[in-house]
């Protein structure tokens, strides 16, 4: 576990709980070896040995004893306020470790850099070093509750390649229905342009025949009637008919 502040005791400046509950492991276990006690009596009978000590050195063991409770509640007191645990997923497996931090951010960057300055730490063989790879780091309070949540942008891709690859088939599909109905309004369009080119020439033809009409009534004007009335009747359907067209044409086009 990393600590983000000092402890103020000397060498155990950037010190932890952890750290600390190892020394005395370690003060224990050499303990039993040279006085060869059991390892449940062990902590009673350093204890008492201690307390021959500060007799023999004239340590008032009591003192020290209610000190030694004051700093233990001390640094459990900055330890518990501000552990963050750190869940690592790599190409080698996962770890875990606890990182003591103003901010989750801040245990965020310190587990990063542990990992990067000594994965073995975490338990990571020589063997896994050699294709190991972070690829993600959630960081969780004491609580259980997941404050944070970083992840390489390799392991992103990796992990949101079935959507994207979902997203990408539902493109491909949109673009060929656009295809296949382009492919069927062209053949529509052509008919329309069709349409539109002969209705142009019928159009021609009912100007030419209006204006064949118009001379046929000019010519009869003073002549018989019933001609003329027929030829007035004539102009007025073609009238009729180009309106309609034309309309038609419109709307086609």
């Amino acid at each position: 576990m990393v600590e983000a502040e000092q402890t103020g005791k000397g060498n155990q400046m950037t010190a932890t709980n952890k750290d600390r509950a190892e020394w005395a492991a370690a003060a224990l276990r050499h303990f039993q070896c040279i006085a060869g006690t059991y390892h449940d009596d062990a902590l009673t009978d350093l204890l008492c040995d201690l307390h021959h000590w500060s007799d023999r050195e004239n340590a008032n063991f009591q003192n020290a004893l209610e000190t030694a409770r004051m700093h233990y509640q001390a640094e459990c007191d900055v330890e518990n306020s501000n552990e963050y645990m750190a869940y690592f997923r790599t190409t080698a497996g996962p770890a875990d470790d606890t990182f003591v931090a103003d901010t989750p951010e801040q245990a965020l960057e310190l587990a990063r850099k542990a990992f990067s300055e000594d994965p073995g730490k975490f338990g990571f063989s020589p063997a896994d070093c050699g294709y190991l790879v972070l690829q993600a780091i959630r960081i969780v309070n004491e609580d259980g509750e997941e404050l944070l949540h970083w992840m390489t942008d390799e392991y992103r891709l990796q992990l949101h390649a079935p959507e994207l690859l979902k997203a990408l088939e539902s493109q491909v599909e949109a673009a060929n229905e656009i295809l296949d109905t382009h492919d069927e309004i062209d053949p529509l369009q052509g008919g329309i342009e069709d349409i539109v080119q002969a209705l142009d020439h019928i159009i021609d033809d009912l100007e030419g025949l209006s204006e064949a009409a118009r001379g046929m009534l000019v010519s009869h004007e003073n002549g018989n009637t019933q001609i003329a009335a027929a030829a007035r009747d004539l102009k007025a359907s073609i009238a009729v008919a180009f309106k309609a067209i034309a309309n038609a044409k419109g709307g086609a086009a």
